[in-house]
């Protein structure tokens, strides 16, 4: 038996990472993993199964996007001939793999080639598993004006395309899916109809881990145009080690934001200091601070710094009394996503 798992938008560790966990997972149930990524400049680990090519979406250069379709319009899906291409294109590693189930993280092309051919499981963080609805609300504001017909154009030429006349969001969730996060850290948590919420991949993890006289651990892209001057300012351990390690004996935790991390700190009752570079940490940030565990920085000056870390030690005892309100996904739903995998091959 064979999975063929892909990924094609988005950035960072998280999809890569748990894409391996849920492959060496399979693995251990004689599951042969076949990679197809966007890329596998992978840390501290290694991929436990062959590559092939992922084929590589275009990309219009539209600086914001501000909903799930215009991410998508973005990469061109509002356009037929770039989208029959590209999805010809996952056909034929499709073709090629010959999977028995397919798997995706962040993959709406992949998602949609493997429609009708083999059973697709979507899994992935809840910003990136679209609500199976037609037209997706606004994630940021305000909106431009051609909001609305970039949103048609996109289901319109997705429909036309694939010939079919589902609701896009529907299509885009393949034979079921998954989301490897929370309700509180869902944009769309009062959307969803049916939601398979399944907290983090790598949990359990143990609560109340953090310190109060323990150092400041951070995680800032290498890209990150303040990276050195966050560092040298604040002083944080940087180790990239798996979070349930890393996180022990922490006092703060400095990040961009994303899912996996967030959430991480969340569970082990850790404040946050969130610098969001995607659309995705920024609603992310946003969740933290109406929880009031996480503190967003304006533009870092050195001031704007030490004030902005002494506002998120302030949010310590909060931090842990949402870590045991939360207590609930602080375990392993895995089983529950192999149970689904092995149903589907038999």
């Amino acid at each position: 038996m064979k999975v063929l798992l892909g990924w094609e938008l988005g950035g960072g560790q998280g999809h890569i990472q748990r894409l391996v966990a849920l492959a060496r997972m399979l693995k251990s149930h004689g599951v042969e993993p076949i990679f197809a990524l966007k890329s596998y400049k992978l840390k501290g680990t290694s991929l436990p199964g062959q590559i092939v090519f992922a084929p590589r979406l275009p990309f219009s250069g539209r600086a914001e996007s501000y909903t799930f379709a215009d991410i998508l319009e973005t990469f061109g899906f509002g356009n037929a001939e770039l989208l029959r291409s590209h999805l010809q294109a996952w056909q034929s590693v499709i073709s090629e793999v010959k999977p028995n189930l397919v798997i995706t993280d962040h993959a709406p092309g992949l998602v949609l080639a493997a429609r009708g051919i083999v059973t697709t499981i979507v899994a992935s963080d809840a910003f990136s598993v679209p609500p199976s609805i037609e037209v997706f609300p606004p994630l940021r504001f305000p909106t431009p004006p051609e909001l609305a017909q970039r949103q048609q154009q996109v289901s319109s030429t997705i429909k036309a395309v694939i010939k079919s006349d589902t609701p896009l969001g529907q299509l885009l969730n393949g034979d079921t899916s998954f989301i490897f996060g929370i309700p509180e850290l869902d944009p769309y948590r009062h959307l969803r109809t049916h939601e398979h919420y399944l907290g983090l991949y790598f949990t359990p993890i143990l609560s109340n881990r953090q310190s109060s006289n323990g150092p400041a651990w951070a995680y800032l892209y290498d890209d990150y145009e303040y990276r050195n001057f966050v560092l040298q300012t604040l002083r944080p351990v940087c180790d990239f080690k798996p979070l349930s390690e890393v996180l022990a004996g922490k006092s703060l935790a400095i990040h961009h934001g994303s899912s996996t991390t967030s959430i991480a700190c969340l569970l082990t009752g850790i404040p946050q200091l969130v610098f969001p570079k995607y659309l995705e940490h920024q609603l992310n940030c946003i969740a933290l601070s109406q929880l009031g565990v996480g503190i967003i920085p304006s533009k870092p000056t050195w001031e704007g710094l030490i004030m902005a870390q002494a506002e998120a030690y302030a949010l310590t005892e909060n931090a842990l009394q949402k870590a045991e309100s939360l207590a609930y996904w602080n375990q392993s739903f895995m089983s529950v996503f192999i149970k689904t995998c092995l149903e589907f091959l038999g």
